[in-house]
């Protein structure tokens, strides 16, 4: 995304958490024993808040970033979270207009890929913690697999097309971007469990995104994809454990907010289960290999096909 949509972004979050601020206060915050019209004021702040955040959300929409992002920024913001260092990630920069646009749809499909890893990593903490009350449809497990696997697939690819470079592809999706997973986690502890579930299902449908972008160069016998730099993202599993190390922080950062001194221990111990539960031996999410970065040909995922049932 460009450093403009970054800094509406951030923006939008940063104007939702002043107003939560001020709204939590009260009018006592503008009395200044004097006027006797500190509600007055406290209501027309409110207001104005409200107005510049909504004139960004719409910026933002027209500029081009995702209503997801923007709703995510909104949310972040009204749960009084402080603004992370990086809440968008570094747009590595093009001359070539061709390579732009792979790197543009790049980006759109890491997003998706992290929004799916912060959506099973919430799904399996309400599953190891018994908030979770739906069943568990193990064709749909293995479909959300196979679609973030072809993500991943498509992902590198697009890569290879944009001629990454190993330090852009850590820019990209790096420890640097923290922030972003983090995002997504706070978004996803607050949703309820139908939300939540809706969103998880958006995902493990029978239709997912062709492994090869048809618009990427391609070899005219083969059809297989003529740029092969090899600088793939973070395998479906490493994403999944972001996410889960994402969420975890998010339950820390509610223990030391909201829990009693004596709360802390067992706090830890039930975050330590459930990270436990996402990361083990969970035939729910499990490859036997990494994805292959090397792509096949076209309309094949070079990766494996997803989980053994």
């Amino acid at each position: 995304m460009s450093q403009w949509q970054g800094r509406i972004l951030r923006r939008i979050q940063e104007l939702a958490a002043l107003h939560r601020k001020i709204s939590d206060a009260g009018p006592p915050m503008f009395d200044d024993g004097t006027s006797g019209d500190s509600e007055q004021v406290w209501n027309e702040r409110l207001e104005l808040l409200t107005v510049q955040r909504e004139q960004a959300e719409y910026a933002a929409l027209l500029g081009g970033v995702d209503p997801g992002w923007v709703v995510d920024a909104r949310e972040l913001g009204w749960r009084g979270a402080p603004p992370e260092p990086r809440v968008v990630r570094q747009h590595p920069a093009r001359a070539d207009q061709a390579q732009e646009f792979y790197l543009d749809m790049l980006e759109l499909d890491l997003w998706t890929m992290e929004r799916m890893a912060g959506l099973e990593a919430a799904r399996m903490d309400r599953i190891a913690t018994g908030r979770w009350t739906f069943d568990t449809n193990p064709i749909e497990v293995a479909q959300f697999a196979d679609n973030m696997a072809a993500l991943h697939t498509r992902v590198t690819v697009l890569a290879a097309a944009a001629r990454l470079t190993p330090a852009e592809g850590e820019s990209l999706w790096g420890a640097s971007v923290e922030g972003i997973r983090r995002v997504h986690a706070v978004t996803f502890a607050a949703y309820t469990e139908q939300t939540l579930a809706q969103a998880w299902n958006g995902y493990a449908r029978a239709d997912p995104a062709l492994a090869v972008p048809p618009y990427v160069p391609r070899d005219p016998d083969t059809g297989t994809p003529t740029d092969t730099t090899q600088v793939a993202p973070p395998t479906p599993r490493k994403m999944l454990a972001d996410a889960t190390s994402a969420l975890r922080s998010q339950f820390v950062d509610t223990a030391i907010r909201q829990a009693e001194p004596t709360d802390l221990a067992a706090e830890s111990t039930a975050i330590t289960a459930v990270v436990d539960a996402a990361l083990g031996e969970d035939t729910a999410w499990t490859w036997e290999t990494d994805p292959d970065p090397v792509p096949g040909s076209a309309g094949q995922i070079g990766i494996d096909n997803g989980p053994d049932l």
